[in-house]
């Protein structure tokens, strides 16, 4: 099996991403023009709008700042999407690094640290609601 391009993980990313949107409520719309935004979740039930960039890890970036934009990121086979400003605050300690002098700092894994920080953003498992969707095809 060859080894996938950048481009083809961003697309397996965002379809993982969507699966577990679907199961909580949100449809996924595909910006035309990536200016930071790749792509938008909305719940139409509850009205929440998230202007979301994917990530392959946890990334803070000075671009993001003050733009309302929110993160999304798997870590360990779930997915989390934070606002970006939040995880700036949360990864303080990180602003000291020379990569954050250059305007951006990401990580892999998350620390338990973390993950008890970014509980509330725990956004779930696609795995979970394949497994999930596959057991209601057979029950059907």
């Amino acid at each position: 099996m060859s080894k996938l391009t950048s481009d083809a993980i961003e697309v397996v990313n965002r379809n993982a991403l969507v699966t577990v949107a679907l199961k909580q409520g949100y449809n996924a719309y595909l910006p035309v023009y990536d200016n930071g935004i790749d792509l938008i979740l909305h719940n139409e039930a509850s009205g929440d709008t998230r202007l979301v960039q994917l990530k392959g890890r946890w990334t803070i970036d000075r671009k993001y700042i003050d733009r309302d934009i929110w993160i999304a990121f798997p870590d360990r086979g779930c997915w989390y999407v934070a606002p970006h400003d939040e995880m700036l605050r949360l990864g303080e300690r990180h602003t000291t690094t020379e990569s954050w002098a250059r305007g951006t700092y990401s990580k892999t894994p998350l620390s338990r640290t973390d993950r008890e920080e970014l509980a509330d953003y725990r956004f779930g498992d696609p795995d979970m609601v394949i497994a999930e969707a596959e057991k209601l095809e057979q029950d059907g």
